[in-house]
């Protein structure tokens, strides 16, 4: 042994500190085998190779579960990270595994290779296998480019020192999010988790409101964002955008011993023979109760108004009247109380929630992302509702 080496240990461990300090794009290597069976692994070691032909090479450990079915395979997508993917890492690096990593994100099949990809990266490389080449622990896959999707704009999500960070400052700021109460108990909870763990620096002040309080204070700049249901957009405030955030159904909730209680549907003018729990004046279930009640010619008989859901429920429970609330909401809170739910037939029982904002080119880069995450919710619900 030369002066100049060390022990082969000590090479290792100074070979891998290193490494940490080399920088590198954090990617998902995607493949399907000849089953349709899908795989994927998250990886840093991807190079380009040439420009004539397009080509890059991915460097594959022999003990990955992906490697096997890429090195038999013909095709691989490489998927470029961005600086909110960073719970595709986690799940793509062992928290899960097989085709269920594939539930993390938005992920599709090339029409022409069949590979899986992800919807919204940074960008997309759909290869086709040139050669293998085997290297101490790994092989080294050279891939023939044969197609290209980029999205606008540069974040890729980078990977040193063990950790992910990004090539600009990491999105800091607040945003004032007014929302409606059925908003808030069914969908928000979820939607602003998933927000926060991917914008950790981003605050979001929530405060409850009816949507037409929801609706002014966006327009008059007291909040940044708002959701309401939608339709409570008055001609004066047509400048306001508006975008489709999630659908909900109104159900009637009654107690186990009431009349209606073994219907699976009923007509509104059928329950108002019958004494009602209502939402508080202002709030949209209400005003609805009233107009629909008016326009059948009679009066909706309410007894109590409360100002939740919860206490909506049980007061029905405790025989005070029945009453009409979300269905995810109603069938959370039947799991507690003794109540049953029975679907209303009117048109009007199904609703929109919308996002508004007073011009969403005008948004702070803070409350623009909050948005499109927003929609982003809406979109992937309306695929798996088939809408």
């Amino acid at each position: 042994m030369s002066e100049l080496q060390a022990p082969i240990g000590d090479i290792v461990a100074e070979f891998k500190r290193a490494m940490r300090r080399l920088a590198a794009t954090v990617t998902i290597i995607s493949t399907a085998d000849k089953s349709g069976a899908r795989h994927g692994m998250t990886a840093t070691a991807v190079n380009s190779v040439s420009t004539d032909p397009p080509s890059l090479l991915v460097c594959i450990n022999h003990s990955a579960s992906i490697h096997s079915p890429l090195t038999s395979g013909k095709h691989f997508c490489v998927n470029v990270l961005t600086t909110e993917h960073e719970d595709l890492v986690s799940a793509f690096s062992g928290r899960l595994t097989g085709s269920d990593r594939f539930k993390v994100g938005r992920w599709y099949n090339d029409a022409v290779t069949d590979s899986p990809y992800l919807e919204n990266a940074q960008c997309n490389l759909f290869c086709e296998v040139d050669s293998i080449v085997s290297a101490g622990t790994h092989s080294i896959v050279i891939g023939k480019v044969v197609a290209v999707r980029v999205a606008e704009g540069i974040a890729p999500l980078i990977y040193t020192d063990g950790k992910l960070s990004a090539s600009q400052p990491l999105q800091t700021g607040n945003v004032r999010l007014d929302a409606n109460i059925s908003a808030i108990t069914q969908f928000l909870p979820d939607d602003l988790r998933a927000f926060n763990l991917k914008n950790p620096l981003i605050d979001i002040h929530l405060e409850e409101k009816i949507s037409t309080s929801v609706v002014d204070s966006v327009a008059s700049g007291v909040a940044d964002v708002g959701i309401m249901i939608d339709g409570k957009v008055s001609t004066q405030q047509a400048a306001v955008d508006v975008f489709p955030y999630r659908q909900d159904e109104l159900v009637l909730a009654v107690p186990y011993e009431h009349a209606l209680a073994e219907r699976s549907s009923v007509r509104f003018v059928e329950t108002l023979e019958y004494d009602y729990v209502d939402m508080h004046p202002g709030s949209q279930i209400s005003h609805q109760l009233s107009r629909a009640a008016v326009e059948a010619g009679m009066r909706l008989r309410c007894r109590t108004q409360v100002k939740s859901y919860d206490a909506l429920c049980m007061m029905v429970q405790a025989g005070h009247g029945i009453g009409i609330l979300p269905r995810r909401v109603a069938q959370s809170m039947a799991r507690a109380l003794k109540i049953k739910i029975v679907a209303i037939d009117e048109p009007w029982a199904s609703r929109t929630l919308a996002i508004c904002v007073r011009s969403y080119e005008g948004l702070s880069l803070p409350a623009k992302r909050l948005v499109d995450h927003l929609r982003q919710q809406y979109e992937a619900h309306a695929t798996l509702d088939g809408v």
